[in-house]
């Protein structure tokens, strides 16, 4: 069976729980939260395009420090109250997740990795300087292994996830997302795959094929 993506400290999933996506800027994680979305998991609602969710956003708050996290930590425990299962998309999520992952119903990381090559390409078009190119694939390399480290020290449920393979083969990463959320396929996938139609943004409510949890 084709796989698209690897599975960590994994269980069965079951009962209420949380899904939190992550990764790097611009290194797929709105497509792989669309998909997230589509399988029938609340991941906010009012959602922008990029699926990012204002009340878990430092960068809409205008920082990640106590204030912040008080704001994250009321909302955790207000969507546990009201949702089996629900979570939430930042690429940077790692600024802060364990200073409230501990809140978190059965948290499950969706942390999504992706090749920098197509990073350098954009900033050699604006700064073909070979140090401008080498600090483009560095810093991703960088925020990329600072995920890892992370969903290793807190252990929980992780699935590590190829945008490009995802990509390329939707419809098995479907299944895999499934297996690792506890969320069934629906029956018309059309709805998710357009979304994750390369090309550009595209609006979240269109996903919203089944009932959310």
């Amino acid at each position: 069976m084709f796989t698209t993506s690897l599975s960590l400290f994994d269980h069965a999933p079951k009962g209420k729980r949380s899904i939190v996506c992550l990764g790097t800027p611009r290194g797929g994680t709105s497509m792989v939260a669309g998909a997230i979305a589509g399988l029938g998991v609340h991941m906010g609602t009012n959602l922008p395009v990029n699926v990012e969710d204002d009340l878990f956003n430092p960068d809409v708050f205008g920082s990640d420090g106590p204030e912040f996290i008080e704001q994250v930590s009321t909302e955790i425990a207000h969507r546990s109250a009201i949702h089996d299962v629900w979570g939430w998309k930042y690429p940077r999520a790692s600024r802060y997740l364990p200073k409230v992952a501990h809140l978190l119903p059965s948290p499950r990381l969706v942390v999504v990795f992706r090749d920098p090559v197509p990073a350098a390409i954009r900033t050699a078009r604006r700064n073909s300087q070979a140090n401008a190119i080498r600090a483009t694939v560095a810093g991703k390399l960088r925020s990329e292994l600072q995920n890892l480290n992370m969903c290793f020290e807190l252990g929980y449920p992780t699935l590590l996830v190829s945008f490009e393979k995802a990509q390329a083969h939707p419809e098995a990463f479907l299944e895999d997302l499934s297996a690792f959320t506890g969320m069934p396929v629906p029956d018309n996938v059309s709805p998710i795959l357009d979304f994750m139609t390369p090309g550009s943004y595209k609006d979240v409510s269109t996903l919203f094929t089944q009932p959310v949890m």
